[in-house]
């Protein structure tokens, strides 16, 4: 009954969504709700708005506002926004979560269902009415608690729906896993750890089953048995995790999903997580490592930049989301890793 009314992904705020990971899924148009989302209910488009804007075209997106305003509140907010360059086009007396408007504001960004987000702050508008259109719809917390009295009985409403959407969510995942990938650094055993604690899962690094089998370090075994014989272990490793894992988080190898049985393993296991984050930061973070079999090349900034140009696209590929890690916290991005689960 209520399932209709699930947004794909929460997030904190419009601002806070990580819009480069989006964009290198394909995603390239986005359609935003305006009060409460965007700006406090009845306010004008501000800096932070417009530098969001610049950031997205600058990332290559497209933008439509689609509000159920009137012209005149609509046209105010966009031509506060409307700056040099962006690609800003906006729909007034939208009547969400009627599906017409949805569909006009794709046609104006030369969009599909595939490639359109949509970002609200409400349930039975905004989500309802991208779900209705076919599109990814992200739920962001509203900017001011201080709403009109139709709204705020909506979300009384709300409150419900969303109570039982996190635990539907929570009983899934009761019955899965976690399963973070990603390049060596990103963080995959210190995120995987607060992670556990968290759900009150158990930890299971692959790295380490690994050493355990072979009885040596993962560096002893690349120098005496190869890296073929290594990728044998991690697939054998992750037929035993499918058989009987349940209720871990489980941190795998960076090269882990470049085999294509390992990718439908890692899938079938339960919910991937990739950790996405440049090379500057790979390198700053791995500065003065010598562990790392793969890395102990005279040229190692040139090793990790072709490395992770090889094996961004495959991580995206197996990963059902993706979390940016560069410059956050842990807490921040375990806070974005639960949101988007």
């Amino acid at each position: 009954m209520f399932r209709r009314f699930y947004p794909a992904e929460m997030a904190e705020s419009s601002y806070s969504i990580d819009y480069e990971s989006l964009y290198e899924q394909g995603y390239r148009g986005i359609i935003y709700d305006i009060d409460n989302t965007l700006v406090e209910h009845g306010a004008d488009a501000n800096e932070q708005v417009i530098e969001l804007f610049r950031r997205l075209c600058k990332i290559g997106f497209r933008i439509c506002l689609l509000s159920n305003n009137k012209a005149p509140r609509v046209r105010r907010f966009y031509r506060g926004a409307k700056i040099k360059g962006v690609k800003l086009h906006y729909i007034f007396d939208a009547h969400k979560p009627s599906t017409k408007n949805y569909r006009k504001a794709m046609l104006v960004m030369r969009t599909t269902k595939k490639n359109t987000l949509f970002v609200g702050d409400q349930l039975f508008t905004d989500v309802y009415g991208a779900n209705r259109a076919g599109i990814k719809s992200f739920l962001v917390k509203p900017i001011n608690k201080k709403e009109e009295i139709q709204i705020v009985f909506k979300r009384r409403l709300e409150r419900i729906v969303l109570h039982v959407y996190r635990k539907e969510r929570m009983e899934h995942l009761k019955q899965s896993n976690i399963v973070l990938i990603g390049f060596m650094g990103c963080g995959k055993s210190t995120i995987g750890h607060r992670l556990a604690e968290k759900y009150n899962f158990s930890f299971v690094d692959t790295d380490l089953l690994i050493e355990q089998k072979a009885g040596c370090t993962i560096s002893e075994l690349f120098a005496t048995k190869g890296e073929k014989y290594f990728r044998d272990m991690e697939t054998d490793i992750l037929w035993e995790l499918v058989r009987k894992s349940k209720r871990q988080i489980i941190a795998t190898g960076g090269g882990m999903p470049v085999r294509e049985e390992n990718q439908k393993l890692l899938r079938k296991l339960g919910v991937v997580v990739f950790l996405n984050l440049t090379p500057e930061t790979v390198l700053k973070r791995l500065e003065g490592d010598t562990t790392r079999p793969l890395l102990q090349k005279a040229t190692k900034e040139q090793e990790v930049r072709h490395l992770l140009t090889e094996r961004k696209f495959v991580y995206q590929m197996t990963a059902h989301k993706t979390v940016r890690v560069d410059d956050k916290s842990v807490e921040e991005v375990v806070k974005e890793i639960a949101d988007s689960i």
